[in-house]
């Protein structure tokens, strides 16, 4: 080959090597006014459902691949809203030239990401999102409907999609302070925590009738239970859902559990509960203690719910009652006892209350009933010394009473108290004194041994 052949090949490829990168940088020249910045929103909005508003910069970046780079994206859906901190969108160089705006995948690099839980089958059905996989860095999610909102934070993960509907999900997270890993495939969600020994599948996901499975162990979040199994099956109806259980067994009960949201008519949870096989004899004074004083509260906080619970063929420790009925409701993080019942042929509690968080204070306002048609057998199982069971002259014995109970201090006031006759002021003050220094002690599990209260006789 000449000297001018060679020069002319050498010229040829640098004119190529120069126009491919002149080509490839050439959006570095754009200018990102308000006219393209408004077809981003606009595109973004189409494709997440939701009002988008771009408030920060829009930047090219060649590397690893051509993208725009999105700061400060403002998300708005009903009343809801959400700052996410950059969204990164692969696009092509020429469409991108053309005033074109196709693109690949989509990374969201931290903030939150909201999702509206009524429509969030619309997350499955994006016919634009064919071969493309969304990338999520630490990333909020916060899923939200009319009357109730959640988050999972802090999600790293990769969606798949093809054919417009989501394949395959692979991520990780927390929910609250648990760590879970998530994955989907073949139209099931799995969701698993290591740390809480905690499993969850949901087959159908995106179906308005979904199989629900879940397991978990090692916890403490309901008195006396570590281990529960439950097979539902979760269906949409209308503008709220309902959960019936195929199978419901932990390791001291088993039953069946009905939920329903109905947001027409209520925005309260509807659980009923039909319960057997209750073994309340392995929940110990100091897991009812915790229950009663913070994680009772940290539920009625979650939503509102009216709750009818039956109990059936119950053990207790000292054998005195063998069933319990308990209608209960959480009002804006207040819990309201509209009756509980606890019983057996022949002895009988009956309780209602209002439970409320005042100050720093957990103060339960209680109505308290005990009839007993053989007082002289109760006293015999339970009582600690001969003494005492000589006082017991009668067979039946009633006990009512009104008062506050500070489950923080374990402190009670007993302002009104009946057996065969009403106490005077005198006698309150007197009985207030003894409950709480000889049966509460400061010590809010002393409430739950019977044996203490015969001290009172």
């Amino acid at each position: 080959m000449g000297k001018k052949n060679k020069k002319k090949l050498l010229i040829s490829i640098l004119i190529t090597i120069f126009s491919f990168l002149l080509y490839i940088s050439s959006p570095f020249l754009l200018n990102f006014n308000d006219e393209r910045k408004i077809g981003l929103e606009n595109l973004l909005s189409e494709l997440i459902f939701y009002e988008v508003n771009i408030k920060g910069d829009v930047k090219y970046k060649l590397l690893p691949f051509p993208s725009l780079e999105i700061s400060d994206v403002y998300l708005k859906n009903k009343n809801e809203n959400s700052i996410l901190n950059k969204i990164k969108v692969e696009i092509s160089v020429y469409n991108l030239i053309q005033n074109k705006f196709s693109y690949n995948d989509i990374t969201l690099d931290g903030g939150e990401f909201i999702i509206d839980i009524s429509n969030s089958s619309k997350i499955n059905d994006i016919k634009e999102f064919d071969r493309k996989k969304i990338v999520l860095k630490n990333i909020d999610l916060k899923f939200f409907d009319l009357n109730r909102s959640f988050n999972l934070n802090s999600i790293n993960g990769k969606i798949f999609y093809a054919d417009g509907k989501i394949k395959e999900i692979n991520g990780k997270g927390f929910l609250g302070e648990i760590d879970f890993n998530i994955g989907f495939e073949k139209n099931e969600l799995n969701i698993k925590s290591n740390k809480s020994n905690f499993k969850i599948s949901i087959s159908d996901l995106f179906s308005n009738k979904k199989i629900v499975k879940l397991n978990f162990n090692k916890q403490n979040f309901l008195p006396g239970i570590n281990k529960v199994y439950s097979k539902l099956i979760f269906e949409n109806i209308d503008d709220g859902f309902k959960i019936v259980t195929e199978q419901f067994k932990t390791n001291n009960l088993d039953g069946k559990i009905y939920i329903k949201k109905d947001q027409k008519i209520t925005n309260s949870l509807l659980i009923e509960g039909q319960l057997k096989n209750v073994e309340f004899k392995k929940i110990s004074d100091k897991e009812l203690n915790f229950f009663l004083k913070n994680t009772l509260l940290e539920i009625a906080n979650l939503f509102d719910a009216h709750l009818l619970l039956n109990f059936q063929d119950i053990e207790t420790k000292n054998k005195i009652f063998d069933n319990a009925n308990f209608e209960m409701s959480f009002q804006n993080g207040d819990i309201r006892f509209d009756k509980i019942d606890i019983f057996s042929d022949k002895n009988k509690i009956s309780l209602k209350g209002r439970n409320i968080k005042y100050d720093k204070d957990n103060l339960f306002f209680f109505d308290f009933e005990f009839n007993t048609k053989d007082f002289e057998n109760i006293c015999k199982r339970i009582c600690q010394d001969e003494l005492t069971m000589n006082k017991i002259k009668d067979k039946e014995f009633k006990l009512k009473s009104k008062g506050i109970l500070n489950l923080n201090k374990a402190k009670i006031s007993i302002k009104e108290n009946f057996t065969n006759k009403q106490f005077n002021d005198n006698e309150l003050k007197k009985l207030n004194s003894n409950f709480n220094s000889l049966i509460l002690l400061g010590k809010l599990e002393n409430l739950f041994d019977l044996s203490r209260y015969f001290i009172l006789l």
